[in-house]
């Protein structure tokens, strides 16, 4: 899958803000204030624990077919987890849910939720504020609307959606199990939200800065 291109500073689209951006083609609709999730003016409300899954299950099938990482579904006593092993660094691109995973070492399978929840927001209700804050850091000065209409932008939706579907259909097991990864990693992270949002590896850096201060 080719990468796409945007802006006067030619920073990188990651396939999760595509699915934020076009929620109505990755994920199902919730009205409810409380379990439903909405970013931009024109969207719906959508299923925030829906909106997790395919942020992440759409950035892990672009990684997987691009070569970068291997997923495998492993029984540990009576319950199966998803391992994750990277195989190479993951380009920026890949914006927030890649840092996370480049965090683990290469060649080091791990759990997937162990990576994971160190780039999901502490909050309340993590599924839906991880939409809210890989927009906060990958956005930028980008205009929400130019992107939706960028012909290049929707041609690369399409490409992942139908990646997305075809992972699905392919690994039924693996879907299943990184549903329950993500949930895991909300699990983690869930508790007081701040003024603003931040993530188990902000802090983790934030202490390592002042320790070098």
């Amino acid at each position: 899958m080719s990468i796409i291109y945007l802006g006067k500073n030619m920073e990188e689209l990651s396939p999760a803000l595509v699915v934020l951006l076009f929620l109505e083609d990755f994920a199902r609709e919730n009205p409810s204030i409380r379990k439903g999730a909405k970013y931009f003016q024109w969207q719906k409300r959508y299923d925030g624990y829906d909106v997790a899954y395919s942020i992440v299950g759409a950035t892990l099938a672009e990684l997987v077919h691009e070569g970068y990482i291997e997923l495998e579904s492993k029984k540990k006593l009576f319950r199966k987890s998803i391992i994750f092993t990277r195989k190479r660094l993951i380009p920026k691109k890949y914006g927030v849910l890649g840092r996370g995973l480049n965090s683990i070492s290469e060649y080091t399978p791990t759990a997937l939720h162990s990576a994971l929840f160190l780039v999901f927001p502490v909050s309340r209700f993590p599924a839906a504020f991880l939409g809210t804050y890989i927009i906060e850091k990958e956005l930028k000065d980008e205009e929400p609307e130019k992107l939706r209409s960028d012909p290049e932008v929707v041609k690369y939706k399409e490409k992942l959606k139908a990646l997305l579907e075809e992972f699905k259909e392919g690994n039924p097991e693996l879907w299943d199990g990184i549903k329950k990864e993500v949930d895991k990693a909300c699990q983690l992270v869930r508790g007081k939200q701040g003024y603003t949002l931040y993530s188990p590896l902000d802090m983790l850096e934030e202490r390592k800065n002042e320790g070098k201060n």
